[in-house]
């Protein structure tokens, strides 16, 4: 079963895949390092049914795209998550639910990251609980934590690689005043979970973490589903943006609110603490609508916040104002002080459009200095989500790979590219039988 659709977010590098493939001995241009051995998996929307309502990428069931490596060679697999709501829909032949900003129920979509924690891969949404699947992406089913999880957990948990410790804070969209903060231990049993209130309903998709503190954004992107013939989310500049700082190890009376002027957030780069402050970077939006193009006025730029524990006062500053968003860091210092960061980076390329969720280039940012490494793909090439892959026994921050799938859009077929995180040099390139959709998140399994 194939369609089309007239959604600008339905076609072209958007469009949805609608079949499962395995594709083995891919050919390679380069030469993969052979000390890589693992899995890297993305996790992205990808709809079997054709929606009446799609906004990119809060919609469509999740599909696992994942490239194994062994020896310097590669294979290729697909698969859906088969969520509930998936195997409602395909008994039914169609479309059954709506939008995830709509009126409830609202699907688990299970669409937006990938994680490895206390063994099990799980596939996560903002608005469910998370769907085990194994490592050739068959799925397992919810993973709920024996029943002690509170119906949802956020699609960006931290997971401390020092500790072992999982961190979240939840928000369910239905009752998003309401906060949900979360520990699992290294085994995957849940240590700490309490609820407080926001001072207004909001999507907070991401937090950062530090060694003692939790940090998260309430942007006054204000969400009311529930409001007749009126967007499911306003921009409301005038609340400012409220920031939560939580300690690690506290309770919902440790919750300290603070205040900054407006902007929006999608994702944190890193977080650490230094002579009583919190820095943190992230990509900065000055305003957000849904689906709304790069080139609609709003400004995306990259900037650093910093928090004086002792006064709670805010200092927002911009590091770059070129167009970036998906942050990834070597995450062995996710919580500690950082240099490199690698970001999907926008470029105007004569005749072409930019689009939110697909991306020019990549680019290799220095934080002590403000230098910058771009990687601008050929025309028509299109890449997301730039994950670094440590080199295994390194010691260095940066001594590691990039990898991130592109979309060639002339001949409508894709790739798995790897680049020297030093420099952004080509290492090699999978050429895939078949294109990757624009997606979300991945991460690195070695084996």
């Amino acid at each position: 079963m194939s369609w089309t659709s007239d959604n600008p977010f339905l076609r072209g590098p958007y469009a949805p895949i609608f079949d499962e493939q395995d594709e083995s001995d891919l050919r390679v241009d380069g030469q993969i390092p052979r000390a890589l051995r693992g899995v890297f998996m993305r996790n992205g929307p990808n709809a079997q049914f054709k929606p009446e309502q799609y906004v990119y990428p809060f919609d469509g069931t999740g599909m696992i795209h994942a490239v194994y490596l062994e020896d310097g060679r590669a294979r290729y697999r697909n698969r859906w998550v088969l969520t509930r709501e998936l195997q409602q829909e395909r008994a039914a032949g169609r479309r059954i639910y709506g939008p995830s900003f709509g009126p409830p129920p609202n699907p688990n979509l299970a669409n937006t990251n990938i994680i490895r924690h206390a063994g099990r891969y799980l596939a996560l949404f903002e608005s469910g609980a998370p769907y085990e699947i194994d490592r050739e992406l068959n799925t397992v089913g919810i993973f709920d934590y024996r029943g002690r999880l509170p119906g949802i957990m956020s699609a960006h948990p931290k997971v401390d690689l020092g500790t072992g410790e999982l961190v979240a804070i939840n928000y369910d969209i239905a009752e998003t005043t309401t906060l949900t903060y979360m520990t699992a231990d290294r085994a995957g049993r849940l240590q700490r979970i309490f609820t407080f209130k926001a001072p207004w309903s909001a999507m907070v998709q991401d937090i950062a973490i530090t060694q003692n503190y939790v940090l998260a954004f309430v942007c006054p992107f204000v969400i009311n589903a529930t409001r007749p013939d009126a967007p499911p989310a306003a921009w409301e500049p005038n609340r400012g943006t409220a920031i939560a700082l939580l300690p690690r190890c506290g309770d919902a009376g440790s919750v300290r609110w603070l205040t900054a002027p407006p902007f929006f957030q999608f994702h944190f780069m890193n977080a650490f603490e230094e002579k009583g402050r919190i820095e943190t970077c992230f990509p900065w939006f000055s305003s957000y609508s849904m689906g709304e193009r790069p080139d609609s006025g709003t400004r995306l730029e990259l900037h650093r916040l910093t928090i004086d524990l002792d006064t709670g006062a805010v200092k927002d500053e911009a590091l770059d104002d070129r167009s970036c968003e998906f942050p990834r860091i070597n995450e062995r210092l996710l919580g500690r002080r950082n240099r490199y960061c690698y970001l999907a980076f926008h470029l105007s390329r004569t005749g072409e459009t930019q689009r939110a969720g697909i991306f020019e280039a990549v680019t290799r940012y220095d934080i002590s200095n403000g230098a910058r490494i771009v990687h601008a793909f050929p025309a028509g090439h299109f890449g997301g989500e730039p994950l670094f892959v440590p080199n295994p026994g390194a010691t260095g921050e940066d001594d590691g790979f990039i990898f991130t799938f592109v979309h060639d859009a002339v001949h409508d077929r894709g790739s798995l590219v790897i680049l020297d995180a030093r420099d952004l040099n080509d290492v090699a390139s999978v050429r895939l039988a078949r294109r990757v959709p624009a997606g979300l998140h991945g991460s690195w399994f070695e084996a």
